[in-house]
């Protein structure tokens, strides 16, 4: 997008958007044959992949095989050529999970989930000439369309009110059809380094014309309110908070005052479960060392490149979050942990300014080695 600033104030969560490219993605960007690549040469199983055609998904007896792995028998193994021959014959290969596989694509997605604040996923669909692979529909979350090589058709409908707000854990709700919809409000080519922009709940329909298409599908998970207001007060009652455990007034006629009960709801708990669930489906923002490198309180280190997500105070407890994992530590540490992400270039933990004894300094600063956060240079 040109303008991310103004994109995110004015369309994220709200309207369709056409963004053209400039001639296809950056060099040293993911490609189709790369996909193809580690699609087909590492053994690849379900749910990594699924071939579509013409709306509907192809059974895994057409493309999977039996495998043994020591004692066990796999029976969602990929099979290379038949799966080749079904795309021949115009089936849609869809790549799902791709930040869990692919380094360049897993940074992709942490960073856009860092901007966002919501989890991320990337999915490709190679296309065949002349296919449709799903049929009308519409997402239950956001989607980024980058179009990588060749070209696709899409069309995008205005929501309507009973696909604008879906709840996918409600009841099933039917698809839109075209005679429900009518004109679509846009009809565009994508082609290589074009994005395109779907709220959730927006109708549209993608097929492939005079050649063949490689696009990917970078979806936002983002969580409805309702959950976060859930988990908010499923934590309170938990934590058996007098006010949400009480009866509610006899004869309550008139509207209910629901200040007090509102005022029981930690904000940090949810701004806490909503990045717990974001990183569910992010890959690991750091590695932990093989071999930890040996650290005195002299030894210059540094913060390891990546991000460090959340400082929260907890019962006389301090949490660290690493994205897919966190670390805990005793409250006398969250100085020492909050000047060392403070910390721009080397430094040694004798330098740091905060109120730690040399040998707890010593313990932080070798756990955070452990860790991965920190490196001697």
């Amino acid at each position: 997008m040109p303008d991310p600033e103004s994109f995110v104030r004015d369309d994220l969560f709200r309207s369709a958007v056409w963004s053209p490219g400039e001639g296809g993605p950056r060099p040293g960007f993911v490609t189709s044959a790369e996909l193809w690549s580690g699609a087909l040469e590492r053994g690849l199983r379900q749910p990594g992949f699924r071939l579509v055609r013409d709306g509907t998904t192809l059974s895994t007896r057409d493309t999977c095989r039996t495998a043994g792995v020591g004692h066990r028998t796999l029976d969602d193994v990929i099979q290379p050529n038949r799966v080749l021959e079904l795309h021949a014959a115009g089936a849609t290969m869809v790549l799902q999970g791709l930040q869990l596989s692919d380094p360049r694509l897993a940074r992709l997605a942490n960073n856009l989930a860092l901007d966002l604040g919501h989890a991320v996923q990337v999915n490709a669909y190679l296309s065949p000439v002349a296919a449709k692979g799903l049929e009308l529909h519409f997402d239950f979350h956001d989607v980024f369309v980058l179009q990588l090589d060749g070209c696709k058709r899409w069309r995008v409908w205005e929501p309507l009110a009973r696909t604008l707000q879906p709840v996918r854990s409600g009841p099933k709700e039917a698809m839109p059809t075209f005679d429900e919809l009518g004109e679509p409000a846009m009809d565009l080519t994508l082609r290589a380094g074009d994005c395109l922009y779907l709220p959730r709940g927006f109708p549209h329909a993608a097929e492939t014309v005079d050649a063949a298409s490689s696009h990917l599908t970078i979806g936002v998970m983002a969580p409805a309110w309702h959950q976060a207001v859930r988990h908010a007060v499923d934590e309170a009652i938990a934590a058996r908070t007098g006010t949400l455990r009480a009866s509610i007034p006899a004869d309550l006629t008139g509207a209910p005052d629901l200040a007090d009960v509102a005022a029981h709801l930690d904000p940090s708990s949810m701004q806490r479960w909503m990045t717990q669930e974001m990183w569910t489906r992010q890959p690991a923002t750091r590695l932990r060392p093989l071999l930890p490198a040996p650290i005195e309180l002299t030894t210059p280190v540094t913060v390891t490149p990546g991000p460090l997500l959340w400082l929260f105070p907890s019962d006389g407890l301090v949490e660290l979050g690493l994205g897919d994992r966190s670390l805990t530590m005793p409250a006398e540490a969250g100085p020492l942990l909050a000047a060392v992400l403070r910390s721009d270039g080397p430094f040694t933990l004798a330098d740091l300014d905060v109120a730690l004894d040399d040998d707890s300094r010593l313990v932080v600063g070798r756990r955070l080695v452990v860790e991965g956060v920190v490196t001697p240079v």
